[in-house]
């Protein structure tokens, strides 16, 4: 009987960001879309509406990247989960970095789209170690998106998150040069040392290698 595997993308990103990964044999691959967040929605509220998405029947796993790994955890809260799988994401709180509390505090997340957003082209792509053609074209792509609302909500949930609960069977792949959460603040289960935010596309083999080995238990 075949496994059941939602794939979650990350913050601007979609499907895409998969394209170079190699699932092992017995799983069903699907895709989770990012639906439309409801004013000043919570992040628990958001997965539930999420999670509907999902039609398998039983414990399913989940892979998320960067946010959709966070998003996996919140989903694993409301139904069963077999299995999370994390790329370049955390995990529980402490694996924030401390500016991203300062950012909060400061409210900076809240100034006007002019200042944070529409000006973030060149902060973007080098935040995001970006190599390849392939990522810089859908890095283009999202910053031609001129609708904040699901950006500001969704950074505002990544500021905001609180989670010590830890599921078993988890799956943590980060990259030593990741930006976004520096390696320094995060304690995962594998490391890719070169690896950088983007390292699901660019450090394909790598990645495969892993999943072949953690999905076959």
């Amino acid at each position: 009987m075949s496994r059941q595997l939602y794939l979650i993308s990350g913050l601007g990103a979609d499907e895409r960001i998969f394209n170079n990964l190699r699932f092992p044999a017995g799983y069903d691959i699907h895709h989770l879309k990012w639906i439309d967040p409801l004013p000043n929605e919570p992040i628990s509220s958001y997965a539930t509406r999420m999670a509907g998405g999902i039609t398998a029947d039983g414990p399913i796993s989940l892979m998320g990247v960067s946010f959709g790994g966070i998003m996996s955890l919140e989903i694993a809260k409301v139904r069963p989960v077999a299995q999370n799988i994390l790329v370049s994401s955390i995990k529980q709180t402490t694996e924030k970095p401390p500016y991203y509390n300062w950012v909060r505090k400061l409210r900076l997340h809240q100034l006007p789209d002019a200042i944070i957003y529409r000006q973030r082209g060149m902060v973007v792509k080098k935040f995001l170690n970006i190599e390849s053609r392939e990522e810089g074209q859908l890095v283009k792509e999202y910053l031609t998106k001129s609708d904040f609302t699901y950006t500001r909500w969704a950074v505002n949930a990544i500021l905001h998150w609180e989670n010590d609960t830890v599921p078993p069977n988890l799956v943590h792949i980060h990259g030593g040069k990741d930006m976004p959460f520096p390696i320094r603040f995060v304690k995962p289960t594998h490391v890719i040392p070169d690896g950088g935010h983007f390292m699901v596309l660019n450090r394909a083999t790598e990645v495969n290698r892993i999943l072949g080995e953690a999905m076959l238990g």
